[in-house]
């Protein structure tokens, strides 16, 4: 048996671990990954082999397959199925913090709820990297995801990051734009500092778990 509960708690179990994973692939591909961040595909991949072992161990069978990349959807986009709920994962790369590439990843749920059969319950998970720069457009990344400034902002501060709020927020904007509701949205900071161990709060991952069936 399961629940969204159920699912959403599974998702949280792999995001963490999923995180430790970041963390050996940063570790590995630096300074590429401070210049870039990681490759979609890794972020995807990633996060889809840990959800898969999550959900083996609670005794689902899951099937793994990729939607076929389009003019639409040219993010990685990864599916897992069970007979009893879908689970598609959405790879994102936020280069850029700008209104374009956010309104691009908006759009990009938007069609991948649309290339979804819908016949049971389906969720859609998102996970994305940023790394911050001094724009103001970067600043504002995580009240954009939030809906709201991060309650740890002063940590950000400690760190040279004087966060933005954002006059939208990208839950607003799939509701408005899409009909899209509900939602969890979260900040990680997987990468730690090798001389003290500290978070690096430039480094940015962001992850969202959107029921697409209600």
């Amino acid at each position: 048996m399961f629940s969204e509960q159920l699912i959403s708690e599974y998702l949280s179990t792999s995001i963490e671990q999923f995180q430790q994973d970041c963390s050996k692939l940063c570790a590995q591909h630096y300074p590429t990954v401070h210049n870039r961040g990681m490759r979609e595909n890794h972020l995807g991949k990633a996060l889809c082999r840990r959800i898969l072992a999550t959900l083996q161990q609670a005794k689902f069978d899951p099937h793994f397959s990729q939607l076929k990349n389009d003019d639409q959807i040219s993010q990685p986009v990864f599916v897992l199925e069970t007979a009893d709920f879908t689970i598609a994962v959405v790879a994102h790369r936020l280069l850029s913090a700008n209104k374009a590439c956010r309104a691009g990843l908006v759009s990009t749920i938007a069609n991948v709820k649309s290339s979804l059969s819908l016949m049971k319950p389906t969720y859609i998970v998102v996970v994305a990297d940023h790394w911050f720069d001094r724009s103001k457009a970067s600043k504002e990344i995580p009240a954009w995801w939030l809906g709201h400034m991060p309650a740890n902002s002063e940590a950000y501060t400690n760190d040279g990051i004087k966060l933005m709020g954002s006059v939208d927020h990208i839950a607003a904007q799939l509701l408005e734009q899409h009909q899209i509701s509900d939602g969890e949205y979260h900040l990680h900071h997987p990468l730690k500092r090798e001389s003290n161990n500290k978070t690096v709060h430039k480094y940015l991952l962001l992850s969202a778990f959107i029921p697409l069936h209600k």
